[in-house]
């Protein structure tokens, strides 16, 4: 007489559900990291931190004296009008 094993039917038993459970949370973990990466990518908090550092670069540059007065206004005049 045959002896039924139920893990036997699924065909690999515990082995098989581990790697399914890894495999799940590692599925996740990317969905998850997916959504974060297009979240800030796409926040418009992120424009206004580039223009930020833009400025305070220009800032750098005009203190350490490599760039005049009015380049350093006509710069941040376009750095401010075309993004605010």
């Amino acid at each position: 007489m045959m002896s039924y094993n139920g893990m036997e039917c699924l065909g690999g038993g515990f082995p098989m559900m581990m790697f399914g459970g890894i495999f799940m949370l590692v599925f996740w973990g990317l969905i998850i990291c997916l959504i974060i990466y297009a979240i800030r990518k796409w926040s418009p908090n992120n424009k206004l931190d580039q223009i930020d550092n833009a400025v305070d670069v220009l800032r750098q540059r005009y203190s350490r004296g490599e760039i005049s007065t009015e380049e350093y206004r006509e710069r941040l005049q376009e750095l401010t009008d075309k993004n605010l």
